[in-house]
């Protein structure tokens, strides 16, 4: 399978990620690479799907605001994904949340972004290590009778 346009995710990461603030900036080929490698790593359904929203955005932005895609401004390109989140349609709602779901990824995954939302993966695997499951133990018989 082909790889998604270089110039169509970074339209789609600063739609979607914009200027956070007090978080980094958006790092694009970082943040393109971990997709593509999402893509390749993932669900072989995954990419086609990705395609298939991104088509349907933007024969949306000719429906909706009579212009290409790539011609609206940044406002005019949040409207519209907005517009389409915020549908009674879930088929259109899931087109932005589709889209969505690799670009957050790409861009939450990153240390200097999550560690200052309170998510800090190192902390968080040190605890869980302190708690380790096993299944040495029998289990209790069970209970015999009417349920």
């Amino acid at each position: 399978m082909r790889t998604i346009p270089r110039k169509q995710l970074e339209e789609l990461l600063e739609i979607y990620i914009g200027k956070p603030e007090g978080l980094p900036d958006i790092e694009p080929e970082e943040q393109i690479d971990f997709i593509q490698e999402y893509f390749r790593a993932g669900a072989p359904e995954l990419t086609p799907l990705f395609f298939i929203c991104n088509l349907a955005l933007r024969g949306l932005a000719l429906v909706m605001k009579r212009k290409p895609f790539s011609r609206l401004t940044l406002e005019e390109k949040q409207d519209l994904v907005n517009r389409i989140s915020a549908s009674r349609s879930p088929l259109l709602r899931g087109i932005t949340y589709l889209l969505g779901l690799p670009i957050f990824m790409s861009y939450y995954r990153r240390e200097e972004v999550s560690v200052p939302l309170g998510f800090d993966r190192k902390t968080l695997k040190e605890e869980a290590d302190l708690r380790t499951v096993t299944r040495d133990r029998d289990l209790p018989p069970k209970k015999e009778g009417p349920s």
